[in-house]
């Protein structure tokens, strides 16, 4: 196999496992762009890291909830300008507003912190050629 074999094997690996990714994502994505009857998209969705003035709004959600407020570093899923959800990034937990539907923003959460999580994808150890030199005349 030569180099530009092999490039293009590479290439080929990479696109597959980008359409594994997509294909995980797929539904998230697509209930992220749900459009209404007017044909427009819901409305606006932010997910950012939680900043100590959303303490307040975020109890008051964990209370609607019947859970208590996940721990520490908290992902918070905002709908048109709104927290409606939160994640932690500690231990996975999720408290949302049960009425307001949020399902695709604890999906887009949910994959904010998966990407989070492997922030440095690893790298493989390049393969390096070997080359043994041998005398000439020498068969091996």
């Amino acid at each position: 196999m030569n180099d530009s074999q092999l490039h293009l094997e590479v290439i080929r690996q990479q696109a597959a496992a980008a359409h594994r990714r997509s294909q995980q994502a797929g539904p998230v994505l697509e209930a992220a762009g749900r459009r209404d009857e007017d044909g427009r998209v819901g409305d606006p969705v932010t997910v950012r890291f939680a900043a100590p003035d959303d303490t307040g709004g975020l109890a008051r959600i964990a209370e609607l909830d019947s859970a208590a407020l996940p721990a520490p570093p908290l992902l918070v899923g905002e709908r048109a300008g709104r927290p409606v959800a939160a994640l932690s990034l500690a231990d996975g937990s999720v408290v949302a507003d049960p009425f307001v539907p949020t399902a695709d923003v604890v999906a887009l959460l949910a994959l904010r912190a998966r990407q989070l999580r492997g922030v440095a994808p690893r790298r493989r150890a390049r393969r390096r050629r070997v080359v043994r030199w041998r005398p000439l005349g020498a068969r091996g």
